[in-house]
């Protein structure tokens, strides 16, 4: 045991493994099969062979390489028995999570038995299964049924949220249905603790205005909230005061810590003087931080935060000293060894560079003669500091920054940290003996006016939109900040600047791009030229409640920060038209004027017109008998290459346009999808496209693009993409050449099937 500490308080073979470990996992998860990789692992090598401490590195990193296997064949890798003569598995299931109560539900559950075998619950999978049974069922439900599955397989587009990664990182490995019309439930004999007091939280809380508030600083279980009120946080910079991180498990600790030693003081209770009392506190306040984790159902980011304090509390009481670096590092390792696969997870950065930031800053913060002053001076600075240090990767995930929060979190987090949440504490605790009812709700009004003068802050001041950045110009920013930070020769900063201008000035740019956005079976295409958009089509909308212009298309377009000057839509059919009324209720009603002047509804006008330099021409038609074939053509064309965008038109509007107007072009959508009702040889023929891409959706009931189709594009050598195969497919057009670059080809992962 001494052998083994002596790395704690002589740390250098410790820290070399650990910073070995972490490379390992960074490297192996999101660079594994690639080049990156190869390279990354040579030069540990290379750099082991010549210096003796990164064998130690090495180490670490081959752990790091066997931690991760030996995690994706335990917890990722299940496979479904084989069994071809059923259509459905016989299956036990318990109910995690019920995302739609309404019928048909929609729910996320855990697979206890399959085929009649039954999975140790450490390895058994989740599944997202579709119902429509009589009974609603709730979380916790236990029941048999015949399900159907498959692998878990969504849609993939570049820069918006991935469903595939979420799902693989809730360990959501299928999804199917349920084919039973009627279940036998099983109900939980008696429910679990964490329910229970989540139950109590909502009864003390109910007749409070900010009830979502208090319920989730106190669960981390954020239900309550609506998608107006996330927003309002979010655009306030006060999202992070809402998960349950190191701001909220070090105020449990302290609070407790301090309660603790108040509560010994007070009492007068005769303690030996060889008994370390600091040990006892912190040993309470620990003890409820754990508590509090456990209540929270240990989320991801409250178990991180907890892991960071007890590996800090470990080193300051075995090494007798902060070292603040090394409990930084050491918990860095332990979160991993958890689940290396939490590298995916944007908390995981969010919450280890906040405590460095903090770590640093405290180090050199400015002293004043007055106590209440330098409180005041190193809140300031902290702020600032998280500010400046979190804002590359905030710009990343959010694309923008909350400006407001930089001034409203001064007061936010003190308020939070001494008055707010050890209230909230008392509160709770004291509900369980007593009704306080009334102090309760005057606790509320008191919060929730505060919360109303603070959301009556316009929102030009309160949130910035940005473009997201490049991860290559993020990486090189905090590079910078490092070598400017801590190297004793400054100058090397100019180094990664150079790279990064070097990068922008001589990787091309594309003078324009058309996206061919996956949205399943449907159209959604976005032309874009120095910032600005012309959206064609608006894919499939559900239930008139979701559609992929929420999911998809308008995060795009905040994230590369676009301006839309128009929008087009083919014909009225739901897989092109379904997310139209969405995209209008989004603030883009005004953009359909040029091509629809008489309302989106109706059908668009031929025109002709430039947009950015590029010639749009619009081919308009309430000539047939058919929505198909009424659809709004679009070429696009630049003096470079052409594109034709051509709704859901069949062989006889075809032949009609051919015989009017020269539609050659280098780049073709293929009429409704790929259909054997279109691009007839003499279409394909006066085209005559270099490529073609066929929007379907991933073996969908009419099994689009239909084979004869392909097999005539394919006589012409005309390279074919799918967007159920290939996901987003964006076609860059240069000076001289024009590139395709595919979502699943260039932002896919090893651990993820496609």
């Amino acid at each position: 045991m001494d052998r083994f500490l002596r790395h704690f308080k002589q740390p250098f073979t410790s820290v070399w493994i650990s910073l070995g470990f972490v490379i390992g996992c960074i490297s192996t998860v999101f660079y594994y099969q690639t080049h990156e990789f190869t390279v990354i692992t040579i030069s540990v090598l290379i750099a082991s062979a010549y210096f003796k401490p990164f064998l130690n590195v090495l180490l670490g990193f081959i752990l790091a390489i066997c931690c991760i296997v030996v995690h994706f064949h335990l917890f990722y890798s299940y496979t479904l028995p084989v069994n071809k003569n059923i259509y459905a598995y016989p299956a036990t299931v318990i109910v995690d999570d019920v995302i739609s109560a309404k019928k048909p539900q929609y729910i996320k559950a855990t697979l206890l038995k399959l085929n009649g075998d039954e999975i140790p619950k450490f390895k058994a999978p989740k599944a997202m299964l579709s119902l429509n049974v009589e009974q609603l069922v709730e979380q916790g439900d236990t029941f048999d049924a015949a399900i159907t599955l498959r692998t878990f397989r969504a849609i993939k587009n570049k820069d918006v949220f991935d469903n595939n990664l979420h799902a693989f990182k809730q360990r959501i490995l299928f999804k199917g249905k349920v084919l039973n019309k009627q279940l036998d439930i099983n109900k939980p004999l008696s429910q679990s603790l964490i329910h229970n007091y989540r139950t109590f939280l909502k009864e003390t809380y109910d007749k409070t205005e900010l009830k979502w508030l208090y319920y989730a600083l106190l669960s981390g279980d954020k239900s309550l909230m609506t998608s107006e009120q996330k927003h309002a946080m979010q655009t306030l910079g006060l999202s992070h005061l809402l998960a349950i991180s190191g701001l909220h498990i070090g105020l449990v600790f302290g609070c407790f810590y301090f309660l603790s030693k108040y509560l010994l003081y007070f009492t007068q209770v005769t303690v030996s003087q060889s008994v370390n009392l600091t040990i006892i506190y912190s040993f309470v306040g620990w003890l409820c931080a754990l508590v509090y984790v456990y209540l929270s159902d240990f989320l991801v980011s409250a178990t991180r935060a907890f892991i960071m304090l007890t590996s800090f509390l470990l080193l300051y009481y075995i090494a007798k000293q902060p070292l603040r670096w090394r409990s930084i590092l050491y918990a860095l390792v332990a979160v991993l060894i958890i689940n290396p696969f939490n590298v995916l997870n944007p908390g995981l950065y969010f919450s280890f560079i906040a405590v460095g930031i903090i770590f640093l800053v405290i180090k050199h913060l400015p002293k004043s003669n007055y106590r209440w002053l330098s409180a005041i001076i190193a809140l300031c600075v902290i702020q600032l500091g998280l500010f400046i240090g979190l804002l590359p990767i905030t710009l990343i995930y959010f694309n923008g920054v909350s400006i407001a929060g930089l001034l409203i979190n001064l007061v936010a987090i003190p308020l939070l940290s001494f008055i707010i949440m050890p209230l909230l504490l008392l509160i709770t605790l004291v509900s369980t003996l007593v009704d306080i009812t009334s102090l309760i709700l005057l606790f509320d009004t008191a919060v929730s006016d505060m919360f109303d003068y603070v959301n009556a802050i316009p929102m030009h001041l309160r949130w910035f939109e940005t473009a997201k950045p490049n991860m290559l110009y993020v990486a090189i920013a905090y590079m910078s900040i490092l070598l400017f930070w801590y190297s004793p020769f400054k100058r090397l900063v100019v180094i990664p600047l150079c790279v990064a201008l070097v990068d922008y000035w001589f990787t091309p740019k594309p003078l324009w791009q058309l996206h061919v956005f996956d949205v399943g079976h449907g159209l959604m295409t976005l032309l874009e030229k120095d910032s600005n958009a012309l959206v064609y089509d608006f894919g499939p909308s559900y239930f008139n409640r979701f559609s992929r212009t929420y999911s998809v298309l308008i995060p795009y377009i905040k994230a590369h920060n676009l301006k839309v000057s128009d929008a087009i839509i083919s014909h009225q059919d739901n897989d092109h038209a379904g997310g139209a009324i969405h995209f209008i209720n989004a603030g883009f009603k005004n953009s359909f004027k040029r091509f629809h002047p008489n309302g989106h509804t109706q059908p668009c006008v031929s025109a002709q017109y430039n947009f950015n330099g590029l010639e749009i021409t619009s081919f308009g038609s309430t000539l047939y008998n058919n929505e198909n074939d009424n659809s709004c053509v679009l070429l696009i064309t630049s003096k470079q290459f052409s594109a034709l965008l051509t709704g859901d038109i069949s062989k006889a509007r075809e032949q009609k346009l051919i015989k009017s107007h020269s539609l050659q072009a280098d780049i073709i959508l293929s009429p409704h999808h790929g259909s054997d009702t279109s691009s007839s040889p003499e279409f394909i023929a006066h085209v005559k496209p270099h490529t073609v891409i066929h929007s379907t959706a991933y073996k969908g009931q009419w099994q689009f693009p239909n084979e004869n189709v392909v097999a005539r594009y394919k006589a012409i050598n005309a390279k074919q993409y799918i967007t159920a195969n290939d996901g987003q497919i964006t076609v860059s057009i240069y000076k001289d050449s024009f590139s395709v670059t595919t979502a699943r080809e260039h932002e896919s992962y090893w651990f993820i099937e496609d």
